[in-house]
C-alpha cells in the first residue's frame, strides 16, 4: 500500500505543538516492520525552513512538493493520503482521505480569535468534515466537539492520544541546576508554560499567584514560558501592576532541550488551560516527574485522571488555594509525580504510530 502523509509541519524550526504530531508519526511509523511505502508531501512553504523535505532514512520513505498542479503526478497510485493538519490540498485524486482536526477552537470558543481568523479556520473544519473519510483527532473532548459543531457522525472519528517523546523524564541534577541558572531561576519556582496565547490564560496564572502569594513558602517564583502572543505585554502590564516583578520571571521562548529540566526542576507546573485538544505540555510536565496543577476542564481531565490537581481555570480563587495547598504540601507533590510519572508511561508515539497504521489499513 502506499500512503501519502502532509508532512509539511516537520520542516519547521521550532518543533512545537502541532508539529510534534507529524515528526513523531513518521519517526513511529520508521520505527514499524511494514511492507507498506509512504510518500511525505511537503507545501511550499516548507521551501522556507532548514528541515524541508526532511523524511527518515529509510527506503520506504519519500518526499515530494505539494504544489498543484506540478505534483500531480505524485498522487496517483496513493491509495490513502493523510492530512496532518486541519487542512486538505483541493484534489487527492483516488485515495481514500484521512483528515486531522486536532481541535475546532475557534467554533467551540469564538471569542478566542478574529474575526478573519475564526472564518478561515471554520472553512477548513468544515472542508476536512465534508472530504474526509475518516478524521482524527486526539481526544474524547475534541470528538465531541467535533460532533457538535461540524455534525460529523461519531462513527467517522477517531481518537489517537499523543504522548511525551522519551527526552522528558526526569533530568539529573547537574543538568537541572545549570538550565536554571541559565533561566536565571535562583529560588524554588513554579512554571507557567503554554505562552500567551489567550486559551492559554497566563493573566489567569499571574492572578491565581498574587492572590497565593501570602500563602506560598518564601521566595517562590512564577517562571512563565513563551515567545509571545496576543497577551504577553497585557501580561507583563498586569505583573508590573501587581508589583510582582521580583517574584515572576519572563523566560521566553523555551527550546525542546531545556524543557525537560525545567520541569524537573520545578516546585509546580501550572497550566490553568481555557481550552485544549489534548495539552500535551501537562503529559510532558508528568513525564519529567514534576506534580502538575492544570484545569478541570475541556480534555485535561481525560488526559490527566487522578495523576493531577485539578481546577477551575476561570475561578482565580479555586487556581490560589490550589497552588497554595500544593506548594506547602510535599507529600502531595511527591503523590502527583508519581501517579504522573505512571500516567505517562502510558502514552507512547508506538502506540500513536500503530493506532494510526491500522486506520490506513481500515
Amino acid at each position: 500500500m502506499r500512503i501519502g502523509i502532509d508532512a509539511t509541519f516537520a520542516a519547521q524550526q521550532r518543533i512545537v505543538g502541532i508539529s510534534r504530531f507529524a515528526v513523531n508519526l513518521v519517526r513511529g511509523l520508521a520505527a514499524l516492520e511494514t511492507p507498506h511505502r509512504f510518500e511525505l508531501f511537503y507545501r511550499p512553504r516548507a521551501l522556507r525552513q532548514p528541515n524541508r523535505f526532511w523524511h527518515p532514512d529509510d527506503p520506504r520513505f519519500r518526499s515530494h512538493l505539494l504544489a498543484f498542479p506540478l505534483t500531480l503526478a505524485s498522487f496517483r497510485g496513493l491509495d490513502v493520503y493523510h492530512s496532518t493538519y486541519q487542512w486538505l490540498p483541493r484534489w487527492t485524486g483516488r485515495a481514500a482521505v484521512v483528515g486531522t482536526l486536532h481541535d475546532v477552537f475557534y467554533l467551540s470558543r469564538p471569542d478566542l480569535g478574529s474575526a478573519r481568523t475564526r472564518a478561515r479556520a471554520a472553512a477548513r473544519y468544515r472542508d476536512v468534515a465534508a472530504r474526509a473519510g475518516v478524521i482524527v483527532t486526539l481526544s474524547e473532548y475534541s470528538k465531541g466537539e467535533i460532533v457538535r459543531c461540524l455534525g460529523v457522525e461519531p462513527t467517522r472519528i477517531r481518537v489517537v492520544p499523543l504522548a511525551a517523546e522519551e527526552s522528558y523524564a526526569p533530568r539529573p541534577a547537574d543538568e537541572v541546576a545549570r538550565v536554571r541558572a541559565a533561566y536565571g531561576l535562583d529560588a524554588p519556582y513554579v512554571l507557567f508554560a503554554g505562552g500567551f496565547a489567550r486559551r492559554k490564560n497566563a493573566p489567569a496564572a499571574v492572578a491565581a499567584f498574587a492572590r497565593a502569594l501570602p500563602r506560598l513558602p518564601a521566595g517562590v517564583l512564577l517562571a512563565l514560558s513563551g515567545g509571545g502572543g496576543p497577551l504577553a505585554a497585557e501580561t507583563r502590564t498586569q505583573v508590573e501592576r501587581l508589583g510582582l516583578g521580583a517574584r515572576v520571571r519572563f523566560l521566553g521562548f523555551v527550546p525542546d532541550a531545556d524543557y525537560p529540566a525545567l520541569m524537573s526542576g520545578c516546585l509546580l507546573f501550572f497550566l490553568p488551560t481555557l481550552l485544549e485538544g489534548f495539552g500535551l505540555p501537562a503529559l510532558e510536565a508528568m513525564a519529567c516527574g514534576a506534580a502538575v496543577l492544570t484545569s478541570s476542564t475541556t480534555c485535561m481531565p481525560e488526559v490527566c485522571g487522578d495523576a493531577a490537581r485539578l481546577a477551575d481555570p476561570q475561578d482565580e480563587a479555586a487556581l490560589a488555594d490550589a497552588l497554595a495547598d500544593l506548594c506547602r504540601d510535599p507529600d502531595q507533590r511527591a503523590l502527583l509525580a508519581r501517579r504522573g510519572r505512571e500516567r505517562a508511561s502510558s502514552f507512547t508515539w508506538r502506540r500513536v504510530a500503530e493506532t494510526m497504521l491500522a486506520i490506513y489499513e481500515e
